[in-house]
């Protein structure tokens, strides 16, 4: 059984039996009705997509009755028809009834049959939409609870793992100050054994102590708990006073540190200890992961785009592509740990990133493999930090 989509309404029999016939062969049932009454019942039974109505009727008019089923129905499509060059009747049916078109009787079947299957797909589609806003609506509800779990597990995680650093801290410290007793021969003289053995433990406490310092800086960054002591200053002098203490490594692994500072470059506010934990971050990595030739750290100022550009770049093996999109993660460190050369607590990069962010700048990285990397940041020359 065809399912009623349509309802007509029109006081005149013989207009009604056209109906039924135009309309007999249709995919989708058509109901007809002859007064209001009878209209309005058929409404409240079956699921009417498209309303059309005759304006000249004797108990009621067309832009009436349309009203009356925008207020019950407003979903259903409104068609006002009308034989009469009525423009207050037409003024009503907009402004009241707000009706979808008007046609003219009288009409063209095929004209009608067009008009009422584009009324149904208009329809659909305002049905379609609203379902997919609900849905749309529904999901962003549940991505903002789940955001909202996620910023609660993390403000967890973040105390954790500060409250811990810091509970760490204490024992060892112990174990060093034990470890560093046993070497010097204070308790009595170790075996050259002893001290290999002794020696690594005390390599491993560094390194977890370090571990233990980077988690705790980074989640005080992180809380908002550090504020950064900006003031103008030349940031030129930062970055050569960073290159000088750090030439004595590279020159001791037979690779030269030179710097190529822009003498234009402006003063800008920045946080000095701060940039100098990542120029010294950058370029420590420059040096481990550099065999041959050497490290140039550079200044460029970018009036035009308001930012300044330091570079630190080297002539290492460079960074797989798979490998970049890592960099700046936590905990990340690259290549295969079974053949990894250099340890690291896999924070710096992280560390580094969230440094700069607050300084409202950004860093990055460039890289070819066997063509060296080049990892740069921009600070604004005008104040835009994060507060």
């Amino acid at each position: 059984m065809k399912e009623t989509k349509v309802l007509f309404l029109d006081d005149e029999e013989n207009v009604r039996n056209s109906l039924r016939r135009m309309f007999a062969d249709e995919a989708y049932g058509a109901a007809i009705a002859g007064n209001c009454a009878e209209a309005m019942d058929i409404l409240s039974r079956e699921k009417i997509k498209v309303v059309l109505s005759d304006q000249r009727m004797p108990d009621i008019s067309g832009v009436e009755f349309l009203h009356r089923v925008k207020a019950q129905y407003p979903d259903m499509v409104r068609i006002l028809f009308t034989a009469y060059a009525d423009l207050s009747a037409a003024e009503q049916a907009i402004n009241i009834s707000e009706v979808f078109r008007f046609i003219n009787k009288p009409w063209h079947p095929e004209e009608l049959k067009a008009a009422v299957v584009g009324a149904m797909y208009h329809y659909d589609l305002v049905m379609e939409n609203r379902q997919l806003f609900e849905a749309a609506k529904t999901k962003n509800e549940e991505l903002q609870l789940a955001n909202c779990k996620l910023k609660i597990l993390y403000d967890i995680q973040k105390e954790f793992s500060s409250t811990l650093s810091h509970e760490l801290r204490t024992p060892l410290a112990s174990i060093k100050a034990a470890i560093d007793i046993v070497i010097s021969g204070t308790a009595g003289e170790p075996t050259a054994e002893q001290k290999n053995f002794l020696g690594r433990a005390k390599d491993n406490v560094d390194r977890l102590n370090r571990l233990i310092n980077d988690i705790l800086d980074l989640a005080h960054l992180e809380s908002g708990k550090v504020s950064l002591n900006a003031r103008s200053g030349d940031i030129n002098k930062t970055i050569q006073s960073v290159a000088q203490t750090q030439e004595a490594v590279a020159r001791a692994k037979g690779l030269y540190l030179k710097v190529s500072l822009d003498p234009a470059v402006p003063n800008l506010a920045f946080d000095s200890d701060k940039i100098i934990q990542v120029l010294n971050n950058l370029t420590s990595n420059a040096i481990k992961y550099t065999e041959s030739c050497g490290i140039t750290v550079s200044s460029l100022p970018r009036v035009q785009e308001n930012h300044l550009e330091v570079r630190v770049q080297d002539t290492g093996h460079g960074i797989k592509p798979e490998d970049m999109a890592k960099l700046f993660e936590k905990f990340q460190q690259l290549g295969d740990p079974s053949q990894r050369k250099h340890g690291g607590t896999g924070l710096g990069l992280a560390i580094c990133k969230e440094i700069i962010r607050q300084h409202g700048g950004q860093i990055s990285v460039e890289s070819k493999q066997g063509q060296g990397s080049s990892f740069y940041f921009i600070l604004p020359i005008e104040e835009r930090r994060q507060r």
